[in-house]
């Protein structure tokens, strides 16, 4: 499998004659967070997007830069995704199946998901239509700030997942979430110091027909299951 793939908080301050007067209490800016999350929940079906993925390795401390498109999809059965990087691998993921194809050798990795829901699943928290209960459920989530991302101002969280066996793999996700309540940015952080961050632009919702995020393979593709 290749490796691995934030909403709007403004405090604005007015001046009036209660001005110099403390705030009883400041607002959370999670809470703003969350409520964007769950208003993009709501509607979210699916989506197409270019992305850019950086890989980290620490030991070596060099970073791996692809560029490409995404197709997810929510459907009745659960969450379908194709990731065709420019020239390199295409990925593919559904409820039973994930695959890893390379088009220069015409090798396809495949594995069989149906045993791993649970764990697919707490990935998939991170990307799009997932709820802040959901979230919070599965991850400790902490405010970092505000930051500019591919020329609009992001929230950005950070979020520890509470599963013993997520954190073998992942020891914290940083989402950078939009105005609009969907992810804009990614990032996954392995124990080791590697990390994958994914950055998502030219964003278009639409329900995509499944069929069009299927693996299309030659005939000649050599399939080898994991």
């Amino acid at each position: 499998m290749v490796r691995g793939l934030s909403p709007l908080f403004v405090l604005s301050l007015g001046f009036s004659v209660f001005a110099a007067m403390p705030s009883a209490h400041a607002a959370d800016p999670l809470d703003d967070v969350f409520a964007r999350i769950d208003a993009a929940a709501r509607t979210f079906k699916g989506m197409t997007a270019d992305i850019s993925n950086t890989a980290y390795t620490a030991v070596v401390d060099n970073k791996d830069v692809t560029t490409g498109t995404m197709k997810l999809l929510l459907a009745k059965d659960g969450t379908h995704m194709l990731v065709d990087f420019k020239g390199g691998m295409v990925i593919s993921l559904d409820p039973h199946m994930g695959r890893d194809y390379n088009p220069k050798t015409k090798i396809v990795d495949e594995k069989d998901l149906t045993r791993e829901q649970d764990l697919v699943n707490q990935y998939l928290l991170l990307g799009f239509g997932a709820t802040s209960a959901a979230l919070k459920n599965t991850y400790n989530v902490t405010w970092v700030g505000t930051e500019q991302v591919g020329g609009q101002q992001t929230s950005h969280i950070a979020l520890i997942p509470k599963a013993a066996d997520i954190r073998k793999n992942m020891k914290q996700a940083d989402l950078w979430i939009g105005d609009k309540g969907l992810v804009v940015q990614q990032k996954r952080l392995q124990p080791s110091g590697d990390y994958q961050l994914v950055t998502y632009s030219n964003m278009v919702l639409v329900a995509l027909p499944e069929k069009d995020l299927e693996l299309k393979l030659p005939k000649d593709a050599i399939i080898q299951k994991h």
